[in-house]
């Protein structure tokens, strides 16, 4: 057993409201709402503006194909309105996430969605806004792990290692025999050992601050 802290205060002391303002999650299935663009993302903000809206749309590399719309930002989306893929639907959530600028992030396969290149690139500008910020990301892709200032590698539902990716690269157990089947230096982790080892990574450092309950 254990407990969850945010900002060192117990999870179950935070007023709901509070808690649903200061932790976020974004998965991997995402909705887009019936509306504009613009009023997908002030759900996280009512009263962003445009230039609000514009920056997290670049911090999400969202901006060039928002712009390119015949009408930007005010495009119809959702039923009956223009249709996103769904790897731009999850740029619009990734972003209504920057704008709603929560203390901690948990980002569950948040750019599964995207090819491996867009969502490193994305992720990279991710790390632009998101620092000071715990964020915590669920991922299987390893350049997320590396990133991570702790990965814990999670089989059947048990962390079974912790620590930064050079530390677990060091110590020669089964994330760096997938690093290394990755880079196609060697295999000796099985497929199903492989499905599982990058289940939980923690990127980022805590913001610093604390929670007042």
């Amino acid at each position: 057993t254990g407990r969850i802290t945010v900002g060192d205060v117990p999870l179950t002391d935070l007023e709901i409201n509070r808690l649903r303002r200061e932790v976020a999650l974004v998965t991997q299935e995402q909705h887009v709402f019936v509306g504009t663009i613009a009023d997908n993302l002030r759900l996280a903000k009512p009263e962003a503006d445009d230039d609000q809206l514009a920056a997290v749309l670049l911090a999400v590399d969202a901006a060039d194909w928002v712009n390119a719309l015949p009408t930007g930002i005010a495009t119809q989306v959702g039923s009956g309105g223009h249709t996103l893929t769904p790897a731009q639907s999850q740029q619009i959530a990734l972003a209504r996430l920057v704008l709603a600028d929560p203390h901690t992030l948990v980002l569950d396969e948040a750019t599964s969605l995207l090819d491996p290149r867009a969502a490193r690139k994305l992720e990279r500008s991710l790390a632009a806004v998101v620092t000071n910020r715990t964020v915590i990301a669920i991922a299987h892709r390893l350049h997320t792990a590396h990133d991570a200032d702790r990965v814990a590698v999670v089989v059947d539902g048990r962390i079974v290692e912790l620590g930064s990716h050079d530390e677990l690269i060091a110590a020669g157990g089964s994330y760096a025999d997938l690093w290394a089947s990755w880079h196609g230096e060697r295999v000796t982790a099985s497929a199903d050992t492989a499905s599982h080892i990058v289940d939980g990574a923690g990127l980022r450092a805590s913001r610093g601050s604390t929670l007042e309950p």
